[in-house]
This record gives structure tokens, sequence and C-alpha cells, in this order.
């Protein structure tokens, strides 16, 4: 949580402001004073993260108050209020790094969108690399208007005030937004900053271009119609930049929005260009990408990929991570190459591979521990960001890899009358079957088969033999038209309304409603 101070020497704006905006919503702590000599005695005393302060108070004026906040903190973001829009208070707090200068009455909206700015900027570990250090306030300013402006989160009226102090094309015929990304986590914030650095040197020259860092740390540029980069297209410009980007031996990627009409429109191309990043996964092998090159019919078609989940199942049950890795690179091949394939095509395989797996495993339930599952259910959480298809076939290579190693540490470890305990319960899972039966047939105590099933399986032995006896009666219920009581007899309850509870129980719906999904 984030720390506000609130100060202005007429008390109903700072009472006004603190109900007005949903702090809370906002995850910030709220502090108020009335007067500037308390502000200062506040920020000496507590860590302030964002300072909103009128621009004219007696002793201490807001432009010296900011000074004093930058002291305390340089982190600190700082928001002017005035009650009239002055553009020589607008420089002067520039140069000491404000985010916004608001004039009342203060639009909350407004204000909102600036504070989420600021909070975004707070929590950015890359932060926005300032490319002019003579005067990094100023472009500290300009990259925040920027940034609204592509996000659609500033009004006209508030983008066109700005505009000429901070240089900002509004009268151009048409407009296109282009990134450059460059996996973070592979680099130092030093590393980056030098590529971005080596980037905006490339269009310096051209004020055609407006260019900018945004919260995720990519390098955003802004086209206009004037754009003439020695007489190329936006592409050889890119083109450009990545060959110098790779004596460095880093992969950057790049990719261009379309082309709008108006500055109104420009979060479109912005648009555009970041969702673009999802189709390296189907052109692994380009560096950029245009929205030209999208075939945007491909967006909402429909594509079936045919998987062999049978396959899969016998290799990993067989432990073949030969056979499993030669059909997984079969599978991806066959996608990318497939007409109306998209980003979303490929994640669904993915995800309805892991889908199968879970419940294939899961009627091996005995083998299917904790750590599979947890697993699992990361690499799940991990597909919707991916945008990388050499990274989505690894992950998805290593949960293979990791439930064939536990599958064979779980072999060695399980005893061999549970491990034939469990073959039999799979075959004869109709039959009235109990620790009772089971130890009298394996010739063991009851008591002890129970605790040892249970310590080798993590599971009851009753909870085992209900879940896959559920499993198999869900598939006669997707596959069959027998009624449930023939069921609940073929799966070995003679009790059809007790057969009717576990079901329940188990797969959270009554037989009749599960049959219904079929």
């Amino acid at each position: 949580m984030y720390s506000v101070l609130l100060v202005d020497d007429e008390p109903f704006i700072v009472d006004g402001l603190n109900v007005l905006v949903d702090w809370k919503q906002l995850n910030l702590l709220v502090n108020k004073t009335y007067n500037s000599q308390d502000a200062l005695h506040i920020m000496e005393h507590n860590l302030i993260d964002i300072l909103i302060t009128d621009i004219k108070m007696p002793k201490l004026s807001g432009l010296e108050l900011i000074h004093k906040a930058k002291q305390l903190n340089p982190q600190c973001k700082c928001i002017i209020l005035s009650g009239y829009n002055d553009f020589e208070y607008v420089k002067e707090g520039i140069k000491l790094g404000i985010e916004n200068y608001l004039t009342k009455p203060v639009n909350t909206d407004e204000l909102t969108a600036t504070l989420e700015d600021c909070i975004k900027g707070l929590d950015s570990a890359t932060s926005k690399n300032q490319f002019f250090k003579d005067n990094q306030a100023w472009h500290l300013i300009r990259g925040n208007i920027l940034s609204r402006w592509v996000n659609h989160t500033i009004t006209a009226e508030e983008l066109q005030n700005r505009a000429e102090l901070l240089n900002i094309i509004t009268d151009s015929s048409t407009y296109r937004v282009a990134i450059i990304s460059i996996p973070f986590k592979t680099q130092s914030s030093i590393q980056l900053s030098k590529i971005y650095q080596i980037c905006y040197h490339y269009i310096a020259s051209d004020p055609s271009i407006m260019s900018f860092e945004d919260i995720e740390g990519d390098f955003v540029l802004i086209l206009t119609h004037d754009f003439t980069y020695y007489g190329s297209t936006i592409e050889e410009l890119l083109k450009n930049m990545n060959d110098r980007i790779k004596t460095f031996g880093i992969t950057a990627h790049m990719t261009v929005g379309s082309n709008v009409d108006s500055y109104r429109d420009i979060h479109k191309s912005y648009s555009m260009a970041k969702k673009l990043f999802d189709y390296f996964l189907i052109y692994p092998n380009k560096s950029i990408l245009s929205s030209d090159l999208i075939n945007h019919q491909h967006l909402t078609s429909q594509l079936t990929i045919e998987i062999d989940h049978t396959y899969i199942a016998s290799n990993l049950a067989s432990k073949n991570e030969t056979l499993l890795f030669e059909y997984i690179e079969q599978l991806f091949e066959q996608c990318v190459h497939c007409d109306g394939i998209t980003p979303k095509h490929l994640r669904m395989m993915v995800i309805e591979i892991l889908l199968n797996l879970y419940t294939s495993m899961s009627k091996r339930s005995i083998l299917f521990h904790n750590d599979i599952i947890n697993e699992h259910s990361k690499l799940l959480s991990k597909i919707h960001q991916a945008n990388d298809l050499k990274i989505l076939k690894q992950d998805l290579k290593y949960l293979l890899t990791f439930i064939i190693k536990k599958l064979k540490e779980k072999e060695k470890a399980t005893s061999p009358v549970v491990y034939e305990i469990v073959k039999y319960v799979q075959k004869k899972y109709f039959e009235e079957l109990s620790l009772k039966t089971l130890s009298y047939k394996f010739n063991i105590n009851p008591t002890y088969l129970g605790q040892l099933f249970k310590k080798e399986t993590g599971t009851s032995f009753p909870n085992y033999l209900n879940q896959y006896r559920i499993e198999k009666a869900k598939a006669f219920l997707m596959e069959t038209n027998f009624k449930t009581a023939q069921i609940a007899k073929k799966v070995g309850y003679m009790d059809p309304n007790y057969f009717y509870r576990i079901f329940k129980k188990y797969a959270g719906v009554s037989p009749t409603e599960f049959k219904s999904l079929r």
C-alpha cells in the first residue's frame, strides 16, 4: 500500500478529494493537511509516495513543497492542483518532475487515471528509462501523457492542452504505432536501458516520431504521416534497429499496428500492436510482425485440431519420453502450418492436452499425487501469457518429463502388495471390495493394509475405490444409454440411492445432470 499526502489551504478541497476518490480501491493510504508547514513535517517523519498539492500556499508554495518532497524521497510522485492553468507553473513543475498539473475544480476521473499511472510507475520494476539526461523530468511527464493517450485514458481537451508544451503531434492525417519488446527476464535494467537508448538514436532526428517506454517495459513508437526515415518504411526502420540489437546477442520482438486516421483512434493501433505479440507463437522465426500480415478473418475462424490423447496416455503410461516428444513436435509443426490458426488455437490445444492428462492421471489417482498437480496448475496459469512457441513446447515437455519421473519414483516406492491391489481394483472394481475382502485375498492384516495404502497413495482405500468407480460411471453415462440403476450395479453399487449420493459427492452433479452434458 502506498501513502498519499493531500495538501491545500482550502479545507473543502482536501476534504472533497478525500471523499470523492475511492482511495481504498486504489489501495492508497491517505494523509491530509491544510497547510504546507504541516505537510513538510509529515513528509519528514513519514514516507510519502504520492504528493497532491495546491500550487499557491502561504509560507511554502506547492513548488517548494515538491522540491522538498523530492529531496526526502526521490521516487515520490507529485501532482499539482491550481485554480488556473498557468504554463509558467507547468514548466516549473516539469523541471521538478511532476506527474500531472490539474486545474480546479478537479476532474476526479482525470485524477484517478493519474493516480493509477503513479501506482504503475511505483510498482514497475524497470521504471521508465529516461533518454534525455539533460531534461529527465520533461521526458517523464511526456511519457506519462503519451502512455495515457495510447491507452485511451486521457481526454481530448487535456491532450490538446499538453500537446504544444510536450511536442505531441495531434494534427497528423494518419498515425501508426510500433512496439519493440525485449524479454526483460533475461536482461538487466542497465542492458535494457542501453538497448532502448540505441533505438531512440535511430529516430531522434525525426520529429514525426514520438516515443516512450510503456508500463510493461516495451519501447513504443508513434509515427505520423510525415514519417520519412530516409525514404524507408517502418518495417525497414525496425529491421535496422533489430540488426543492431542482435549484436548484443539479444532477440527482440517487434510489431506494427494498423493505420488510423485520427489522433483520437491511436489506442486502436496500439492495441493491435500489443495483440500481435501473441502471433509470435505462430511465426516463431519472424522478428517483426505487422497488422498487414494477419488475416483478420482468422480471428473468428473455427479450427479443430485433432489430438491423439490415447497415444499420449499410452506412451506416458509406458514412460516413453522419446515417442511423446516426437509426437508433440509433429503436432506443433502441423498446427503452425494450418490455415486459419491463431494464438488462441495453439493455447487451447495445449490446455486440451493438459486437461486430458489430468483426467487420465486422475483415473490412476494412486499415482497422481500433489506435486504433479502443482506442476500441472503452474503450467495452466503460464499458458495464457505465453507468446513464444519454443517456450510453450518446452513447458509442455517439461510437465511430461516431470510426470514420467514421478511415475518411476512411485513405481519404485510402491510396495508389491499395494501395487497388486491397485491392479486388482482396476480389473474388479464392479465386485464387492473392501479392506476386509482384500486383506483376506492378499493375506495381510486389514488395519495394516489400510495404513499402508494411505501412506503410499496419499488417499484412503474407500476414497480411491469410490473415485475410480465414479470415473467408470461417468464413461457409462456419456457413452451408453443404460439407466442410472443399471450403471450403479455395473460399477459396484447395489443400492442406487447410495450410488446417487456418492456420484454427486465426487462429480459435483447428479448422474442425470451429468448425462445431460452429453
